[in-house]
C-alpha cells in the first residue's frame, strides 16, 4: 500500500526530499506547498497536477488528504506545522530544528500525547551513515568496554546561506543538534548537564558567534568535551566532526575521511619518552541498503505498516535539542545548565 505523502518546503532540503519520495514505489506525493517559483519548478520536472501545489502550508495539510506530513519549511514554521498536521491526524516527519526553544519543543510533546496512535519522527540523518554505525556496532559489541570519555573536533568554514547568516549562535542553533544527537547515540546516554561558552574569530564573516567550547556530564558518569568552529581556517573536519571515544579497552576515532579506527590499550612494561602516531586498526563499514535521508524515510514507513516506533522519535529527538536549548543558556548565564 502505498502511503499518501505531503512535502511542506521546497529549499535545499525539501528538494532533496522531493527526489527521495519521487524515486521510491512506496509513496505517493498528494501535496506539496512552496513558493510560487519553487512550484513551478516541481511541477515542470515531476510533472504534478495544479491541485497538488499550495502556496500556503496551511492550505496543504487541510486539503491534500494526506496521512504522512514531511515538514522541511523554515525552522519558525514548524511548531505551527507539526501541531496542525497531527491534529489533521497524520503521521509527521520533522526535518530540524525541532521548534525554535524549549517552551515550543514542550508544547510539542504535550500535543503528541494527546495523539498516541500517530508517529513523529525527527531526521536526525547523520545516525544513519556507516561510519556512524560503524562506531554504534563496536560500542555495543564491548570493543572498547565501557565509555568513560568522549572528545569531539568539529572545524568547517563559514556557511551563510539562507537564515544562518543572521543567527547569534550559527553553531549552537544550526549544526551541533547533529554533534549532540551523535553524542547520544554513540553512549546510549542522556546529557545531564552542559557548560558552553561562544566567541567570535577576528576574522570570521558570521556576525555572530561561530565558535562553541563546551563541557557535559551524561549519565553513567560519562564525561564530554566539544570543540566547535564554524570559522576554520584549514584543517576541517567533516560535517560529523572528529570524534574520541574512549573506555577502559581503548579508543575509537572518527577523522575527516570518515574512517573509523580502533585503538587497543596496552599497557607498557615501562615508562618511555619517546612518542610516536600509534597505528589503529580501521573497521569495516556495514553495508546499508539505505543511508541517511532514505534510511529515515523507509524506516517511518515500516513503523506505519507494522506500528512500530521510530528511531528518533519525538520523544528521543527533545533529548538532543534540550542540550542545544542548555547550551544557549548556558552562554548566557556563564554557569551550567541542566539539560531538560
Amino acid at each position: 500500500m502505498k502511503r499518501k505523502i505531503v512535502l511542506l518546503g521546497l529549499g535545499f532540503w525539501g528538494k532533496n526530499w522531493m527526489e527521495l519520495i519521487h524515486t521510491t514505489d512506496r509513496a505517493e506525493l498528494v501535496g506539496v506547498a512552496g513558493a510560487p517559483n519553487e512550484l513551478e519548478e516541481m511541477k515542470e520536472k515531476y510533472n504534478l497536477s495544479d491541485d497538488m501545489l499550495y502556496t500556503d502550508f496551511k492550505d496543504a495539510i487541510e486539503n491534500s488528504g494526506a496521512e504522512l506530513a514531511i515538514v522541511v519549511i523554515p525552522g519558525r514554521l514548524h511548531f505551527e506545522a507539526d501541531k496542525l498536521a497531527m491534529e489533521k491526524g497524520m503521521h509527521v516527519i520533522t526535518e530540524k530544528p525541532l521548534a525554535m526553544d524549549i517552551e515550543e519543543a514542550k508544547k510539542l510533546l504535550e500535543i503528541k500525547a494527546k495523539h498516541p496512535g500517530q508517529k513523529f519522527m525527527a531526521s536526525q540523518n547523520y545516525r544513519w551513515r556507516p561510519h556512524n554505525q560503524a562506531i554504534k556496532n563496536a560500542i555495543a559489541s564491548g570493543m572498547i568496554g565501557d565509555v568513560e570519555t568522549v572528545l569531539v573536533e568539529f572545524r568547517k568554514q563559514e556557511d551563510l546561506q539562507g537564515y544562518r547568516a543572521g543567527l547569534e549562535q550559527p553553531l549552537l542553533q544550526d549544526v551541533c543538534i547533529h554533534h549532540f544527537d551523535l553524542i547520544r547515540f554513540f553512549t546510549g546516554a542522556n546529557c545531564e548537564t552542559i557548560y558552553a561558552r561562544s566567541y567570535h574569530p577576528s576574522w570570521s564573516i558570521f556576525e555572530g558567534r561561530p565558535g562553541t567550547d563546551a563541557i557535559m556530564e551524561m549519565e553513567n558518569g560519562i564525561k564530554v568535551t566539544y570543540n566547535g568552529t564554524w570559522a576554520a581556517r584549514g584543517n576541517e573536519s567533516s560535517w560529523d566532526g572528529n570524534f574520541t571515544i574512549t573506555g577502559s579497552k581503548g579508543a575509537l576515532t572518527l577523522d575527516a575521511n570518515d574512517d573509523v579506527y580502533f585503538y587497543e590499550f596496552t599497557k607498557d612494561e615501562a615508562v618511555v619518552m619517546e612518542s610516536g602516531a600509534e597505528e589503529g586498526v580501521l573497521l569495516q563499514k556495514p553495508e546499508m541498503k539505505y543511508q541517511e535521508m532514505a534510511y529515515g524515510f523507509n524506516m517511518m514507513l515500516d513503523c506505519i505498516e507494522n506500528d512500530t516506533v521510530p528511531e528518533t522519535t519525538l520523544e528521543d529527538n527533545f533529548k538532543s535539542f534540550a542540550m542545544v536549548c542548555a547550551g544557549l543558556k548556558s552562554v548566557e548565564t556563564h554557569q551550567a545548565e541542566v539539560c531538560e
